[in-house]
């Protein structure tokens, strides 16, 4: 047996020895973690110590083992004396396998640990820190360590509490990558909400949610506004709503509001009366329900205050009615014209021809003063149809007013104070004086009548630029304007009569005292000057119409009109006369043949033309201009223009030059307005053998061809 051998089996028996001791550890540790036993004996060179391990204590431990945390009892050095499954867990490796190593070799911040481990107090400290697994995966941690009380004499114990912070660390990131999609979200949201409430705010519309439970709303400052708070009240409510609403529109819109419950939409315009000015404005309510298990729990939606789109609606409306009621009175006063045509002629060529008694010449007399009635009339008729002669000049009121001031004097009688104010450099405008001077007859005595003679009337001009807006609102074109005012301070009328004062035959006087085509003739005046008219009126403190004339450069004087000459008692020439109705081919042709012309007639362009390519000799062309057939009288003109230039042609119609007048080619024809009279007829003949159409003074004007 050699040396080697007994060295041999004193270590193994020096094996089995601490074998055996390890045994008896784990088995002691096991009881004491299972709380098996109440001391502990342990031998040392100063001989046994005997740890109590009271009964208090056993649950205690039981709980160190079952919880989630690490639990670590270590040495004064750092070593681990104890650690629950959960440690070991922790750093992946058998609790048996930690107990006696040190703590600084599963820290990763040895110089932190060491230290807090050198600093612990039985206060206790606590620190994040990162344990290591054997493969070096990092294991984020809370740390807490206190120091334990010991008996004097013996070595330094702490306690140390692990918590592992991974999934907290996890649940952070979560909560911060939720806060930053939140974030987004409420950015996002905030964008939108900022660019509906700017869109809302450049749409004039005001935004509101109500709370049905407590009848409560928040809205946004455009709301307050469209109800005239400015700025925006603390608090609304549905009660305060309903009680912008006028007494006669109130009920509708509670009824609209309870609806919304039961239907889940909201969708009315009533009337409020605004606060502060105490304006009557219409306003459009739209919303939507949102119910919370089957219940309505509130409505929201917007305002929009519609009192301009409905003006210009009921302007558009108006317009429209009023086009319509003007090309269905020019219609009549056409045929009207042929009419009178017919009648005032035959009875000039009766009166002319017959030798009557003194009776039956006031009978032919009084007829043809109620033939001039008529044509007046017609006159104005045309007027509102914007469809009578106008003589469009450069003129500048101010030096018309002197005029317009005696002729007001003269016309509205001693009981009525007229008072004129003058804008001091008033701009000239395009018109028709003399229409103009109609216009302001038709305005005054219409004030004069509303003040039953007696009153003040003012008549006023001035200078006006019309805008955009202003300018939609009564469809006229936007720029700079004269304006003629006429104001009377009588009763003055309700919006609902004023809405219909300009409609042909409309009056508010007793039966018989008018013929309701005074405004009429102002309005197509006005529309046809380029312009407008606007109508005021306020129960009680009297009515205004102004009328805005288009503004104009300044131009030279006109020449002086030419008066017509008297009826010749003959004439020489051959007359071709155009006129497809039949009855005023007729009265045309009598009076032709009382003039001393020789007369061939025909019913329409194309026979005229036969004739003229027959070789028939003829001096000159009278032609109606409107025929139901063929060519029209325009069409003719150019036609014998193109073939026989020298032949004068003379127009007629029942319309007027403004109605009339192509652009196809240049160059003017007289025309000679129906009804006219043998004088005028003479005139107009005689001018065109002279080498001159018909003036303004004879009842005729020019047609461009």
């Amino acid at each position: 047996m050699s040396v080697n051998d007994d060295v041999l089996r004193a270590l193994e028996a020096r094996n089995r020895a601490l074998e055996a001791e390890l045994e008896e550890a784990t088995a002691t540790l096991d009881a004491i973690r299972n709380g098996e036993v109440d001391a502990v004996v342990v031998g040392g060179p100063a001989g046994q110590i005997v740890y109590t391990l009271e009964n208090a204590d056993r649950p205690y431990r039981v709980i160190v083992e079952q919880m989630r945390e690490g639990a670590v009892t270590l040495g004064g050095d750092g070593t681990i004396l104890y650690c629950n499954q959960s440690f070991a867990t922790l750093i992946d490796q058998p609790s048996d396998q930690v107990v006696g190593q040190s703590i600084f070799d599963f820290v990763a911040e040895h110089t932190v640990l060491e230290t807090v481990f050198g600093s612990a107090t039985t206060a206790g400290q606590s620190i994040e820190l990162t344990l290591l697994t054997p493969l070096g995966d990092p294991v984020p941690s809370n740390i807490s360590i206190v120091e334990l009380a010991v008996e004097i004499g013996m070595d330094r114990m702490l306690c140390m509490i692990v918590t592992d912070l991974r999934q907290n660390y996890q649940r952070a990131r979560e909560v911060a990558e939720a806060n930053r999609r939140l974030a987004r979200e409420i950015a996002d949201r905030t964008r939108i909400e900022e660019s509906l409430v700017i869109a809302l705010d450049a749409a004039e519309m005001g935004s509101w949610d109500l709370d049905l439970a407590s009848g409560k709303a928040i809205r946004s400052v455009r709301h307050d506004a469209i109800f005239g708070h400015e700025p925006m009240l603390a608090d609304w409510s549905l009660d305060r709503t309903l009680s912008h609403f006028i007494a006669a529109d109130r009920e509708a819109a509670a009824a609209a509001f309870h609806a919304a419950e039961k239907t889940g939409r909201l969708d009315f315009e009533r009337r409020i009366q605004r606060a502060g000015d105490g304006a009557v404005r219409w306003v459009h309510l739209r919303g939507r329900t949102f119910h919370r298990e089957g219940r309505p729990e509130r409505i929201a939606g917007i305002i929009t205050d519609n009192t301009e789109r409905r003006l210009v609606e009921e302007q558009l409306r108006q317009s429209l009615k009023m086009e319509a009621i003007g090309q269905l009175t020019g219609g009549v006063a056409h045929d009207f014209n042929n009419l009178l045509m017919i009648i005032g002629g035959s009875l000039e060529s009766l009166a002319r021809r017959a030798q009557l008694g003194e009776r039956a010449q006031k009978l032919l007399d009084a007829a043809q003063v109620g033939v001039a009635r008529g044509a007046k009339l017609n006159q104005q008729l045309l007027a509102f149809a914007r469809r009578q002669d106008m003589h469009d000049d450069v003129v500048c009121l101010t030096d018309l007013l002197p005029t317009f001031e005696t002729l007001l004097d003269r016309a509205i009688g001693e009981g009525v104070t007229v008072e004129i104010q003058q804008e001091p450099e008033l701009w000239p405008c395009r018109t028709d004086a003399h229409q103009l001077e109609t216009a302001i007859l038709n305005l005054a005595f219409n004030a004069r009548d509303a003040m039953a003679n007696s009153g003040k009337l003012s008549l006023a001009t001035a200078n006006v630029t019309i805008g955009e807006e202003e300018a939609r609102r009564f469809d006229a074109q936007a720029g700079d304007y004269v304006a003629v005012c006429v104001s009377d301070i009588g009763p003055g009328i309700d919006p609902e009569v004023a809405a219909r004062v300009f409609e042909p035959f409309f009056t508010t006087k007793e039966l018989g005292k008018g013929t309701g085509l005074g405004l009429s003739q102002v309005y197509g005046f006005a529309r046809q000057s380029g312009g407008f008219v606007r109508f005021d009126s306020v129960v009680g403190q009297g009515t205004t119409v102004t009328i805005y004339l288009p503004r104009a450069e300044p131009v030279a004087a006109p020449s002086p009109i030419i008066e017509p000459a008297s009826v010749r008692g003959t004439a020489d020439g051959s007359v071709l006369l155009v006129e497809d109705d039949a009855d005023v081919r007729a009265a045309a042709s009598a009076m032709l043949e009382e003039l001393g012309y020789e007369i061939v007639e025909v019913a329409s362009g194309d026979a005229a033309l036969e004739v003229l390519d027959g070789g028939r000799p003829v001096d000159l062309v009278f032609t109606d201009v409107i025929m139901a057939s063929g060519m029209s009288g325009i069409e003719l003109a150019r036609t014998i223009n193109e073939r026989r230039p020298g032949l004068p042609v003379l127009l007629t119609s029942g319309y007027t030059a403004q109605k009339l007048s192509p652009t196809s080619i240049h160059g003017e024809l007289p025309l000679l307005r129906k009804p006219y009279t043998l004088a005028q007829l003479s005139e107009a003949l005689g001018g065109l053998q002279r080498g001159r159409g018909p003036k303004a003074a004879g009842g005729g004007g020019v047609v461009a061809v």
